[in-house]
């Protein structure tokens, strides 16, 4: 038969179950991922769900201990050549007000808009300080440019099928006007995602330098991978190699593999920025900046430290206090909005992970009354929404505004031809992220309201708006995380103390607030029973990629070969009718028709 273009071309063709299974296992091997060590499960978080469900805090500390690599990780990418060559290009697009270009997808993109909107946020706040350099600080502002596949939008939801596409990956380096004397920096996972594997290949065929961070060995990328061979073979692209091993769930690599390129890109980042300044800026002027870059030597061991830090009782303690909340809200219909100002974009990456994780309703946009609605939300009290938006980024919001020509001549599928995906500039502000009100997200018995404090940021107007709206939910409470100031902001606090060295961009806190969050919410996931031992059993097959995890996760918890697997699962995935709502995974269906319970420890 033909090579499909999609998953769900499986349920909609005549093929049964044993066909289908043969056609993938024969026509998809780019698609059969378990040799990637980030798609296996990790030997440190096995018996994970096991774990948390006995003991919160032991959970905790269970899924810190999967972070213990990357310190390792990123000394040895940071005493590269390769490394010392991107400070260096850094530098050198500051000095001649060139731009760099983070281009990425799924977790990664997150972490490429985050780093973006960190790097601006810096030189906007600087402007205040030293008004007399205000045209340089402006200069540096526009020095930055990000992307990930898909446009913005997808920050909020993943756009389907995207990442298949090295046209789409490339039109995007081409919208970013790249030029001679720029610089692109494509972060990577396994290198599956086409549309990354292109952006780093328009930028070498651009002559430009160009830098490609992986998450995976290399050696079994361009074993495995035919498009990830491509991007290896190329003798001037700049490799920086961050591989972290198995990731705390298998296969979500909006842990690890996105922690350890937040550290490392946003380490290049303020030693770079701290080279320049000192170059351009009097004894005084630097005086007043305060904050500089550690030295090249001491990122590794400040993560370590904040490890530590977060692995101290109170911490654990108030994780944990966390975690049991939300646990509990979600068990009982209930809902949850943070609000905040300052790293909203940090809290965001993961609220709108969660959706892709672990199969949750994704946000929805406010007009729309009738989809479910999303567990968890965010929202930014002190500015309306289209505002809001514009504060998360620091910069206008960019959608792709492709026309069915554009469509038509990068040699998109008929579905997308024909029905072109709603990523224009105008979709982000559908989401209705600011200060207005939102009746949909106190609509239920047990609804909180999260105020989310880090480092001391929330001010007075955050928490006067916390005040006046907390009395239409039915609890409201703060999330205090970081250096926490002595006053008491509320009578109903979660405090989350971890002390952090203050560098340019708050690299620290950032990724307190990125593992924080990701701790918390993959915690939640696993008392709640959708996550077994340390598996994604909530997984919603639409693509490919994810036909072979839930095939993985089959086989791994039954203990049957692949193969039978397989069969399996297209058992389950075309044994329900074409239009029947999706009610359960077909991972959970598969494996209790098979003897399994969730509950089983492994």
């Amino acid at each position: 038969m033909n090579k499909r273009k999609s998953a769900q071309d499986y349920r909609e063709s005549e093929l049964g179950y044993k066909e289908a299974a043969k056609d993938f296992l024969e026509n998809e091997k780019q698609f059969q991922l378990g040799v990637i060590p980030t798609e296996q499960s990790n030997p440190v978080t096995k018996n994970l769900s096991f774990i948390i469900a006995k003991n919160t805090e032991e959970g905790v500390r269970n899924l810190l201990a999967a972070d213990e690599q990357i310190p390792l990780v990123v000394e040895k990418a940071m005493a590269t050549k390769e490394f010392d060559l991107l400070i260096d290009d850094l530098v050198r697009v500051m000095t001649e007000r060139k731009k760099f270009v983070l281009s990425s997808v799924g977790a990664s993109g997150r972490m490429a808009l985050t780093l973006g909107s960190m790097w601006r946020k810096f030189w906007f706040e600087l402007i205040s300080k030293i008004p007399n350099k205000k045209e340089l600080f402006m200069d540096m502002i526009y020095v930055s440019d990000d992307f990930m596949t898909g446009g913005d939008r997808a920050l909020v939801q993943s756009v389907e099928n995207y990442e298949d596409y090295m046209s789409f990956g490339r039109e995007q380096i081409k919208d970013a006007k790249v030029g001679p004397g720029d610089v692109v920096l494509a972060l990577a996972e396994c290198a599956l995602s086409a549309s990354i594997d292109a952006s780093a290949l328009e930028g070498d065929d651009l002559g430009i330098s160009t830098y490609f961070f992986y998450t995976n060995p290399k050696d079994i990328l361009s074993k495995t991978i035919d498009r990830a061979r491509l991007v290896f073979e190329r003798k001037n692209i700049k490799f920086i190699d961050l591989y972290v091993g198995n990731m705390a769930v298998a296969g979500s690599t909006r842990m690890q593999s996105a922690t350890v390129q937040l550290l490392a890109v946003g380490a290049a980042f303020e030693i770079a920025i701290s080279k320049f300044l000192e170059k351009n800026l009097t004894d005084d002027e630097l005086k007043v900046v305060g904050s500089r870059a550690l030295n090249k030597n001491e990122y590794a061991k400040a993560y370590s430290n904040v490890l530590k830090e977060m692995n101290k009782p109170d911490s654990v303690a108030g994780l944990s206090k966390f975690i049991e909340k939300e646990t509990d809200i979600y068990t009982k219909k209930g809902l949850v909005t943070y609000i905040a100002h300052d790293y909203l974009i940090d809290i965001m990456t993961d609220t709108t992970e969660r959706q892709p994780t672990f199969t949750l309703p994704p946000f929805r946009k406010f007009a729309d009354k009738t989809s479910g609605i999303s567990w968890a939300y965010v929202k930014d009290p002190l500015y309306p929404n289209e505002v809001a938006w514009q504060h998360i980024f620091y910069r206008p919001i960019k959608g792709l505004d492709w026309t069915v020509e554009d469509y038509i001549r990068m040699k998109a599928t008929h579905d997308i031809i024909s029905n072109p995906p709603l990523v224009g500039s105008d979709q982000v502000f559908l989401y209705n992220i600011g200060n207005e009100d939102d009746q949909s997200r106190y609509s239920t018995e047990h609804s909180v309201l999260m105020a989310v404090d880090i480092d001391g940021s929330v001010n007075k107007d955050l928490m006067k708006w916390f005040e006046s709206n907390k009395n239409k939910f039915s609890e409201g409470l703060v999330i205090r995380i970081g250096d926490i100031p002595e006053d008491k902001l509320c009578k109903n606090e979660i405090l989350i103390p971890v002390e952090t060295p203050k560098t340019p961009l708050n690299l620290m806190t950032h990724l307190v607030v990125k593992v924080g969050f990701n701790l918390v919410s993959t915690g939640t996931m696993a008392k709640m029973g959708r996550i077994w031992g340390n598996w994604m059993i909530q997984v919603f097959p639409t693509n490919k990629k994810l036909i072979d995890r839930s095939t993985r996760i089959i086989a791994n918890i039954a203990n049957i070969p692949y193969e039978v697997a397989l069969e399996e699962f297209f058992k389950s995935y075309l044994g329900r009718a074409k239009n029947e709502q999706y009610r359960e995974s077909f991972v959970v269906e598969t494996l209790r028709r098979l003897g399994f319970e969730p509950k089983t420890e492994l």
